[in-house]
């Protein structure tokens, strides 16, 4: 066991202030990609130096102050643990540079998003300028195997520990298109996820997805607000769903694109003290509408209330993940990282976040539906929505939604609630009477589980799309083979 250090680093307790000054290299963050990312410490290889050094900065700045008895006579994954915090944690170099790259959202491999349809896994998309779109794989492909080793019963994870390796090594991937198996020989590269994709939905309505605070994810937005408002943008519905954060910095750079001046966040780190994150920056004359859901975590939930706070934007979606808790970055002098958590933050109006989250302005489930939600709330009200093998594209915003639409024989369902909120009314439904009922205005229309026009599969509900069209003045509908195409206005 190694020995224990009788006081802390540099011989005195410091504040949060004086750690960033000394470490030159550490960089505050907002770390939760560990939600989605996970990592296994290796630290019953640590040296008796590293043991002492990690002991020394989590008595020092850890946000609970454990003292020196607390973590005596216990190696680094055991001080860890008696932390009772998810998300401080130890990386040797190997889990640092693999984690780094997560951060940054660079991988090797071959450039393909993956999703699952009733057991099968296509692809989803194909990130431009990756080994895969070079040699003309495409959305909609199912994969079938890699290197002669069939997918079958495979999961999405098994499959991309098969199609990520070493750079510059082959894998032969089998695909079926159209019925048809293609083969192709791919060679693996360093890959990096584009993290903003805009659309201009209609009506004046542009559309931004962000899916992680990169270090340069500001600029990235900005770049991509710019082109928005040439093409005339009236609005903006900003997608942080399933946004896990990242750099503390990119979301101070996002937020100064909406918020002339002010406060991002109140940091409060374990003494009390108040460390206003200020922005400075620039308004914009526009309505901001935020996506949000139960994984919209950290730095997504600071600029989600700091927006919200300031009367920037409303939330449409879910209740937030509940991440309000900052990390810092150590470089230890021994060698690894030790990611430590430093302060709590609150919204600019001082709400808690950490285990609370926050709620949403417009509370809608569903993907497809809050995007609806939010483009209504944003002044939308032509929506043109088509589905095909488990691909949903609304007003040219495409996602995975296989279960959106069904058919048998020559009609067409679509799922009834996805269907309500096409039609702009809303659901419910009578356990009593089995009885689903849907208003919009003063217009009521009803209609029982038991209905033939009603299918209910998997505990999910479908209602045959005629009706629909019968029921709602300006829904419409047509079908071509394997393709649904559903409009509103």
């Amino acid at each position: 066991m190694a020995e224990r250090r009788k006081k802390p680093i540099d011989g005195k307790r410091g504040s949060v202030m004086n750690l960033i000054r000394k470490i030159k290299h550490s960089i505050v963050l907002l770390l939760t990609f560990s939600l989605f990312f996970a990592y296994v410490p290796a630290a019953l290889g640590a040296s008796a130096q590293q043991v002492e050094e990690v002991r020394g900065l989590l008595e020092q700045y850890h946000l609970k102050s454990p003292d020196d008895s607390a973590l005596a006579d216990k190696e680094i994954d055991e001080m860890v643990d008696s932390l009772d915090d998810p998300y401080t944690q130890y990386f040797d170099d190997q889990e640092w540079k693999a984690y780094s790259s997560e951060l940054e959202q660079t991988f090797v491999g071959i450039g393909i998003v993956m999703m699952e349809e009733k057991g099968k896994i296509y692809v989803e998309d194909v990130i431009a300028d990756s080994p895969a779109s070079s040699v003309g794989i495409l959305a909609g492909d199912l994969l079938v195997a890699a290197d002669g080793k069939s997918f079958a019963g495979k999961t999405m994870a098994d499959i991309q520990k098969e199609l990520r390796g070493e750079e510059g090594t082959v894998v032969a991937l089998t695909v079926s298109r159209s019925g048809k198996e293609l083969k192709f020989k791919i060679t693996r590269k360093q890959v990096h996820v584009p993290v903003v994709s805009t659309k201009m939905l209609d009506q004046g309505i542009g559309y931004l997805a962000l899916t992680s605070f990169t270090s340069e994810a500001g600029k990235e937005v900005k770049r991509e607000l710019e082109k928005l408002e040439k093409n005339g943008l009236a609005s903006l519905v900003l997608d942080l769903r399933n946004n896990g954060g990242g750099y503390v910095s990119a979301a101070q750079e996002v937020a100064g694109l909406f918020v002339k001046e002010g406060v991002l966040a109140h940091m409060r780190d374990r003494n009390g003290h108040d460390e206003p994150l200020s922005i400075s920056g620039t308004s914009r004359p526009y309505e901001v509408v935020v996506l949000v859901n139960g994984n919209t975590a950290s730095a997504s939930e600071l600029l989600s209330g700091a927006l919200r706070d300031y009367g920037v934007g409303q939330l449409v979606g879910t209740k937030t993940y509940g991440k309000g808790v900052v990390q810092s970055l150590i470089p230890l002098k021994s060698g690894g990282v030790l990611k430590v958590t430093i302060q709590e933050y609150y919204t600019p109006k001082g709400k808690k976040v950490d285990q609370v989250g926050l709620t949403p302005d417009l509370t809608v489930s569903g993907a497809a539906e809050q995007l609806i939600g939010a483009f209504r709330l944003a002044g939308g009200t032509k929506l043109a929505v088509s589905w095909n093998k488990g691909i949903l594209t609304l007003n040219g915003v495409r996602m995975s939604q296989p279960d959106a639409a069904r058919k048998e024989g020559n009609l067409w369902y679509v799922n009834l609630k996805l269907g309500t909120e096409i039609a702009g009314a809303k659901l419910t439904y009578d356990a009593k009477s089995r009885t689903y009922t849907l208003t919009k205005g003063s217009q009521k229309e009803t209609i029982k589980a038991t209905d033939s026009r009603v299918k209910i599969k998997d505990g999910r509900t479908s209602i045959d799309v005629r009706l629909l069209a019968k029921w709602f003045k300006g829904v419409t509908f047509s079908a071509s083979g394997e393709t649904l195409k559903l409009g509103s206005r």
